[in-house]
Formats: C-alpha cells, structure tokens, sequence
C-alpha cells in the first residue's frame, strides 16, 4: 500500500490490484453499476456507463462487470456523486491515466482533496497490470465528512467501479449507544450493590 496524505486532514492509500482487492473492514458497496445506486447516493454530470472495453473506455482489470467513466469525449467531462455524510470512502480506478483527477468534497461541496493520476505512478493506463488498477481508500479527518466524489478527465477515459463506504453514525444512533452503555454501566453497579447487601 502506498500511503500519502493531504494538505487538510483527509487521507488516502491505495491498494494495488488486478482484480479489484475489495472494500475496506467496515464498508459496504454502494455503487456498483450493475444493481441500483444505495439510497442516498447519485450522480449528476457526464457519468458513461459500459461494460468490456469500447472506444471510449478500457475495463478496469478484472471486471466482467458494467463500471463507470468520464471521458474528455463527453460534455462535461466530470461526474460528482453525492453522498450522505461518510467517514470513509473507497473505489476501484482502472488503468490510472495522468489525465484522470479526483476532488473528494466535504460539508458545503467544499473541495477537501484532489488526488491526479499522476500521484499514483506510473499512470500510463495499462489495463492489466496491478500497479495502474488500484483501490483508493479515503478516510475523513476529526471534524469532518465526505459527502462526495468529482471524478474528471481531460483525456479518453476514467474508469472506476465498485464504490464502497462507511457512513458517519446519526446522532440518534450516538444517542442510543451512549444509552446503552449507561444501562449496561447502571446494571453492573446494580449487581455490586447486591452482592454486598447479601
């Protein structure tokens, strides 16, 4: 894994692999391209979806799957999905191109980080080998949410697929497991108060 980090406290390692070396302990797909988006999830802007390699876009390797890409051959060349609030994100990039860039946005479409093909060597869009399909792993900062992707190219074609992510817990959600830890710490004193009074 090739760890690197960015200016803010978002992060990000990749994977190198051909296939796909799968999502991260504790997310779950929510794009894949074959089956409906997860709720909650959409795209908006020059998303091409295919499946094999056509003129346009090359699959990334391994997938015998539908994926996605953008392309300079479509208008606009970008494609952002929105997302409820995440603390981690992950996608499949096949055959990285340095003409391929990705903005990872935060609260308010705020661009958090921008990761180029050409961070991730050598970026010359081989289709089958590991070190140019990769799994992008990006984890949220303390204080902050993921709450999309920009994927744009300038040239042929960006090509990514299975999309996997861990959601930041609601607040009802933080309510009721602070609850529940009160109830377990409220029995356990309970049980010692007993025990002494017998």
């Amino acid at each position: 894994m090739l760890p690197l980090t960015a200016a803010q406290a978002v992060t990000f390692i990749t994977a190198a692999g051909a296939p796909d070396p799968g999502p991260a302990m504790g997310q779950t797909i929510v794009v894949d391209f074959d089956n409906p988006n997860a709720p909650g999830y959409s795209f908006t802007g020059g998303l091409a979806i295919t499946s094999g390699t056509t003129g346009s876009a090359a699959a990334p390797a391994g997938d015998m799957t539908s994926y996605g890409y953008v392309s300079s051959a479509l208008t606009p060349n970008s494609a952002t999905l929105s997302t409820p609030n995440l603390r981690s994100i992950s996608f499949y990039w096949g055959s990285i191109d340095t003409y391929n860039s990705l903005d990872v946005l935060g609260a308010g479409g705020v661009t958090l980080l921008t990761i180029t093909g050409s961070m991730l060597p050598p970026a010359n869009g081989d289709q089958g080998a590991g070190i140019t399909n990769r799994r992008v792993f990006i984890t949220a900062g303390a204080g902050e949410v993921i709450t999309g992707l920009t994927f744009t190219s300038t040239g042929v074609a960006y090509e990514f697929d299975d999309i996997a992510a861990s959601a930041v817990p609601e607040p009802a959600t933080w309510a009721m497991l602070i609850a529940g830890f009160g109830m377990v710490g409220f029995a356990s004193r309970r049980r010692k108060v007993t025990r002494v009074l017998n």
